[in-house]
């Protein structure tokens, strides 16, 4: 399948049908790779200190993988680069600071598992492939269902949420969380609250990446999208 079609998207739970026409993607091609321009600001603590930064990001779709590289600022100046990724089931993300010093290097069971969810987010911005048979899915209700998806020997799923017209407002899942002395798997939700169209197709372009902890929700990372391009 090459291209997204009604009768494509016929066996899909209705608010992501809904989706799929209301952004543009019925009737578009489904794409080999994704390049995805970012912009925000992250930190590493609830009181943390933001640093800015500005990033480009490559998806492939048949095998879920990613690669994504930052460039970290602090007034207007670069202090730290970060790659994430997700290669073969394989995640791992390490942050250079100064060009010098490791500051994380972290890989793992839990890093695949967070990485694979972080895909299944991120297909916000390539949603064709949720009509292709990368991506399981279960409704849950009129707004909302569950998609899965399967990597090297790992399995994810998440709560996708849209509103009334069919634009997705929220993701969520467990995903593992670096505590600073190992893993813990936590909450996690990545609320959107701006869309804009890239490439014909209407899509997320602002929103967050949340912890939703016991002890109060811990926004760790403010992004944008500013261009999306299919090949």
């Amino acid at each position: 399948m090459t291209e997204v079609l009604e009768q494509t998207i016929a066996g899909l739970p209705a608010p992501v049908q809904r989706s799929l026409r209301q952004s543009g993607v019925v009737g578009s091609k489904i794409p080999t790779s994704v390049e995805v321009w970012q912009k925000g600001r992250i930190r590493q603590a609830p009181k943390g200190r933001w640093l800015s930064f500005t990033a480009h990001e490559i998806y492939t779709l048949d095998q879920p993988g990613f690669v994504w590289n930052a460039a970290l600022k602090s007034a207007g100046i670069t202090v730290g680069r970060a790659t994430d990724s997700l290669r073969d089931g394989t995640g791992r993300m390490h942050v250079r600071v100064l060009g010098l010093f490791n500051v994380v290097d972290a890989t793992g069971s839990e890093m695949d598992q967070g990485s694979l969810s972080r895909w299944l987010n991120e297909t916000m911005w390539f949603p064709a492939v949720w009509a292709t048979d990368v991506i399981s899915w279960v409704p849950i209700d009129e707004n909302s269902a569950a998609g899965t998806v399967e990597a090297g020997g790992l399995s994810v799923q998440a709560e996708f949420q849209f509103d009334s017209e069919g634009r997705l407002i929220d993701f969520r899942t467990d995903r593992y969380r670096d505590t600073g002395s190992g893993f813990e798997l936590s909450s996690w939700s990545t609320p959107l609250v701006e869309h804009a169209r890239f490439s014909g197709i209407e899509l997320p372009s602002r929103g967050s990446a949340v912890w939703n902890l016991e002890e109060d929700d811990f926004e760790y990372i403010q992004i944008r999208a500013t261009d999306v391009r299919y090949t």
